[in-house]
């Protein structure tokens, strides 16, 4: 019973009448503090913890910011090589363009020195770019480290005071050497030009000199046909003499719709319906035998039209336009002197010949004679004193009407002599012409060679990092385990030990932004005008649009020779302006340029094995050995974290003038210049020796902080 009662008593200090004593209490809150400061303490250390994990993905994410910045100095001095390449094509074609049109002769000349003065320009930047570019990427290393270095120690104020020391290794560490371009045929397309665009002027003046004449002829033919309508002409002559209606005898507003064959078929629907529309006229016979003989004219003319034709391209003409006779004279050289359709009669004094059979002499015919037979047996034949018919009868029927400007037959006359003048200048303008095309087409194919090898004459970095970074912190502070958080339950003298994290990080494409505008905003301030005339001008606007073409491909390409283009005239009498610039559009067109992909780069953290499997190297193979030992819980030695540090390239001495690297320097031939540079992020400056003093510090801080201790 006294042990019951014993029992009893030292349950009663843990209850009372409620069911708790105030010493339970006690105990219990006790219990409870203990497991809160406990749990918060153990938050704490959890956070420490992870603080230097996310400081390593900052650092990780730090360094390949480097290598995503050098890229786009990269595509930079890419998009000047590829726009300098087009440019120089297409100030050699608007210079060949502008070398068949005489008046832009010296344009042509500046366009041409501007081409070559391009391409040299563009073979001097493109081995400074891979010269300063080269440099660059062997201080990448040094660079993206001495970054993720400066990020770490950024980040010092935490949940606890920090002391973060951190490394980035580029996977790979090497890089293919730029500066080997393949020869895209520029510098042969040039000389070629250069060789025959003398000759093309020369030519393409002597051929525009003829075209002009041609089209001084072809006016002349117009205004006589119907340009100068309702004044005389042979439209306004059919309208009132024939009455041909519209669709016979058409009318046109301008020469360049206007062409001979419709002259030549206005006049065989006037004779057509001269002829038919014929009836006799006058009151006497005199008067009726010139009605007859007109209808012969008429039939005549209609015979001559038959045979004629006009025949006419842009390379071509050819035309036969028949001469109706105007006098006695030129009637001999006509079937009418010879046809023998007149009648004869016999009479007491000789024989009659008669101007049709309708003459009131013209009786008891014997035989039918011809004009020819009239003059030539002139002692044989009396005059009929009716018809009064003479050889002049005949010679003379259209003399009138080709003599005066309300005749027919004169302004159709004007018209066939305006067509043999138009005839011979082209016969001297289209030959001319055929050798300017002869000589042009060939260097335009030559200019459209170039555009097909515009993709390799470029600047394709591959630099270091280009798969991925590796980085590694370090948080070597001793803190104390009570500092910031004293209190009864943890224990004093009690330190934090050091942590350390790796990451990892690689580039990817931001599909939201574009590149291509960041490259031609930066690149287009270097495209100023020289003052140098209308080339420099023509010259400075197709920069500007070529520019997109390394965003846009080949629609930007087009509107920059299209800006060209329209800087000067290209419209010629010889017609060699305009199809220069055609052809010149059309091997554009062809030529298949794709934009370039131009998709802003951005860094992002991933599993760093698989960063480390992208690489060769000791550093990549120890990572991963280490890795695979922390994974499997063995204790590696510091010596696979040292790997990691170990490689970062040296060599940065004197690469930068505080934080800018100049790659290359831009120098345009129409007067715009600047440089292309690479700023990294170091802030006040990098060096070599910084790098590494940093890089061994880390090394004694992982040997002193983490001794054999497995680290993850």
């Amino acid at each position: 019973m006294k042990d019951k009662g014993n029992s009893g008593s030292q349950l009663a200090l843990f209850r009372d009448e409620r069911g708790i004593t105030t010493a339970g209490m006690a105990v219990a809150l006790f219990v409870s503090l203990a497991l809160i400061f406990s749990g918060a303490q153990l938050y704490r250390v959890h956070s420490a913890a992870a603080e230097v994990q996310e400081v390593a993905d900052a650092c990780a994410l730090a360094a390949d910011n480097e290598v995503a910045g050098f890229l786009v100095v990269a595509n930079a001095c890419d998009a000047v090589c590829l726009s300098l390449t087009l440019l120089s094509v297409t100030l050699y074609g608007l210079g060949l363009v502008a070398a068949c049109v005489p008046p832009a002769e010296s344009v042509s000349v500046k366009l041409i020195e501007l081409a070559q003065q391009t391409a040299e320009k563009r073979s001097q930047f493109f081995d400074l770019a891979c010269q300063g570019l080269n440099m660059a990427q062997r201080a990448l290393p040094v660079v993206a480290s001495y970054n993720a270095l400066r990020v770490a120690q950024a980040n010092d104020d935490g949940a606890m005071t920090g002391d973060h020391l951190g490394a980035a290794v580029l996977v790979p560490d090497d890089f293919p050497e730029l500066g080997d371009a393949p020869d895209d045929g520029l510098a042969d397309a040039g000389s070629a030009i250069s060789g025959e665009v003398q000759a093309v002027r020369d030519t393409a003046r002597e051929a525009e000199e003829a075209a002009k004449r041609a089209d001084v002829a072809k006016e002349k033919g117009f205004q006589e046909d119907c340009g100068a309508d309702p004044a005389y002409c042979m439209r306004e002559r059919a309208a009132s003499l024939a009455g041909l209606s519209e669709s016979q005898n058409p009318a046109y507003a301008s020469v360049d719709a206007w062409s001979f064959s419709v002259a030549l078929e206005r006049a065989r629907a006037y004779y057509q319906e001269r002829l038919s529309g014929w009836h006799l006229e006058g009151r006497g016979a005199e008067e009726q035998a010139d009605s007859v003989i007109r209808k012969r004219f008429y039939q005549y003319a209609l015979d001559e039209l038959a045979d004629a034709y006009v025949d006419e391209s842009e390379e071509s003409f050819s035309a036969y336009l028949p001469h109706l006779f105007r006098n006695t004279d030129e009637m001999r050289s006509t079937p009418l002197y010879a046809e023998a359709i007149y009648p004869i009669t016999s009479e007491g004094e000789g024989q009659m010949m008669h101007a049709w059979s309708g003459c009131p002499r013209a009786v008891a015919v014997i035989r039918y004679g011809s004009v020819a037979d009239l003059e030539a047996e002139r002692g044989a034949f009396v005059r009929c004193d009716a018809c009064r018919f003479v050889p002049s009868s005949v010679g003379s029927v259209a003399a009138a009407s080709t003599s005066i400007s309300n005749g027919f037959e004169n302004h159709y006359e004007l018209m066939r002599q305006a067509c043999e003048e138009y005839q011979e200048a082209r016969q001297v303008a289209d030959p001319l012409a055929r050798q300017v095309r002869e000589r042009v087409q060939p260097l335009l194919e030559a200019l459209k060679g170039v555009l097909g090898n515009a993709g390799t004459f470029r600047i394709h970095a591959q630099p270091p990092g280009r798969d991925g970074v590796l980085a590694m912190v370090v948080d070597q502070a001793q803190n104390a385990a009570s500092e910031g958080f004293e209190n009864a339950f943890t224990g004093a003298g009690e330190v934090l030990g050091a942590c350390a994290a790796v990451s990892a990080a690689t580039i990817i494409e931001d599909g939201q932004e574009s590149a291509g505008a960041v490259i031609t905003e930066t690149l287009a301030s270097f495209g100023g005008k020289g003052g140098i005339g209308a080339a420099a001008s023509a010259a400075s606007g197709v920069w500007m649009s070529l520019l997109r073409a390394y965003e846009d491909g080949k629609s930007a390409l087009e509107d920059a020779v299209e800006q060209g283009l329209e800087s000067f005239s290209h419209r010629t009498a010889s017609g060699l302006g305009k199809w220069a610039a055609h052809t010149f559009e059309d091997i554009i067109q062809a030529a298949g340029l794709e934009p370039a992909d131009t998709r802003c780069l951005k860094p992002v953290v991933l599993n760093s094995g698989y960063v480390a499997r992208e690489g060769d190297s000791a550093v990549c193979v120890s990572f991963l050995q280490a890795k695979e030992a922390a994974r499997a819980g063995s204790s590696p030695s510091t010596s696979s974290a040292g790997a990691l540090l170990k490689g970062a390239a040296h060599g940065a001495e004197g690469v930068f003038d505080g934080d800018r690297f100049e790659v290359a320097r831009i120098e345009l031939p129409f007067g715009g210049n600047g440089s292309l540079a690479w700023t990294a992020s170091s802030g006040d400056g990098l060096a070599g020796d910084a790098a590494d003093a940093a890089y061994g510090v880390l090394e004694d801080a992982l040997a002193g902080a983490l001794g054999d201790r497995s680290w993850k």
